[in-house]
């Protein structure tokens, strides 16, 4: 018999724990997933210790996981600049609890194609800005 096809949801967050995986063997500590106010979600937050001038420094990054199964349209290329602009917003409202000192932050994007087998995880650190601008 077969089986019925993956719901969306299911894919989602399919993707969300390889990419939580893939984070923590490159050294990250997942402090939050699917972190959500009112104003919107984020999918990871990740942080890690980095040296700055000889200083560690926290570095934290805010994560948006694309997953797909293939597909005419490069999963990366469907995180919209009001998407963007709503992980920063909602980044500031978590920067406001218990991060005060030494702490940067970046946003990142994962993308997972679940089509491939292993699926095909591709990383792009620091892909947009505070302001919602891809860099």
């Amino acid at each position: 018999m077969a089986q019925p096809p993956e719901r969306r949801v299911d894919i989602g967050q399919r993707g969300e724990s390889l990419a939580a995986d893939y984070l923590r063997d490159e050294g990250w500590l997942i402090r939050e997933q699917n972190y959500e106010v009112a104003i919107g979600e984020i999918d990871i937050i990740a942080q890690r210790s980095i040296d700055f001038g000889g200083r560690p420094v926290r570095e934290l990054a805010f994560v948006e996981v694309k997953t797909r199964r293939g597909g005419p349209v490069a999963p990366e290329m469907t995180v919209s600049r009001r998407k963007r602009r709503t992980i920063a917003r909602v980044a500031r409202v978590y920067l406001d609890g218990d991060w005060a000192g030494e702490t940067t932050s970046r946003f990142d994007v994962i993308t997972v194609d679940l089509s491939e087998t292993p699926p095909d995880l591709c990383h792009y650190p620091a892909a947009f800005d505070a302001l919602g601008r891809l860099n």
